[in-house]
């Protein structure tokens, strides 16, 4: 009885340690996806700012007048970004890397670790295809006008080109579609809450 008694106290403790090591390891994981989600949101912000710009910048020149002379300026403030683009480039090693391993099944915050798969395997991903169809409308217009200005790249083969019928019709598409900003914002909200969750596990490391 003695031995067993023993036995049993000593796989107890060694089971307590190793729970510890194991929590350990999440806290420093989740302290450290908040940090990657925090440069994520910051990210998003900018991206959100720059798709704003251009969807000015893009409603201008699409509802340009071939037939009228170009302002100079306007013209060139708006035209100038045109090879510009921003996209949101997520911290994903860390979470990739905890996946991998086997050990998010550790985080024994349930809802908390359902709110991070669906982040990263769903939100993100998701996010990422309405980058797709602005990239490849963004794409066809360079092309366009590479195509038509040849070695003349003048204030007025510029002008050409985007006032052309197809250089309209590109310029309009480039217009961002409102999906791209809910998925947008719809991803940072998300982001929010993750941290939310993670200072309330551990309020001492609050911001």
């Amino acid at each position: 009885c003695i031995i067993v008694f023993s036995v049993s106290i000593s796989i107890g403790f060694h089971s307590m340690a190793e729970h510890r090591h194991e929590q350990a390891k999440v806290k420093s994981f989740l302290l450290g996806l908040k940090r990657d989600i925090q440069s994520d949101n910051e990210q998003i912000e900018s991206v959100l700012a720059f798709h704003h710009a251009s969807d000015t910048r893009y409603a201008y020149l699409a509802s340009l007048d071939p037939s009228d002379a170009p302002d100079r300026d306007k013209f060139n403030a708006a035209y100038g970004p045109l090879n510009s683009n921003n996209f949101l480039v997520p911290w994903r090693a860390r979470y990739e890397g905890f996946k991998s391993s086997g050990k998010l099944i550790n985080v024994e915050a349930e809802a908390l670790l359902e709110k991070i798969v669906s982040h990263y395997e769903y939100a993100i991903p998701k996010a990422q295809m309405s980058w797709g169809g602005w990239s490849s409308n963004h794409r066809a217009l360079l092309a366009y006008t590479e195509e038509k200005l040849g070695e003349d790249d003048s204030l007025t083969a510029r002008y050409k080109a985007i006032t052309s019928p197809k250089g309209k019709r590109l310029a309009e598409r480039m217009v961002s579609y409102p999906q791209l900003y809910e998925r947008h914002e719809g991803l940072r909200k998300a982001g929010k809450e993750i941290i939310a969750d993670i200072d309330r596990l551990y309020p001492d490391q609050a911001i």
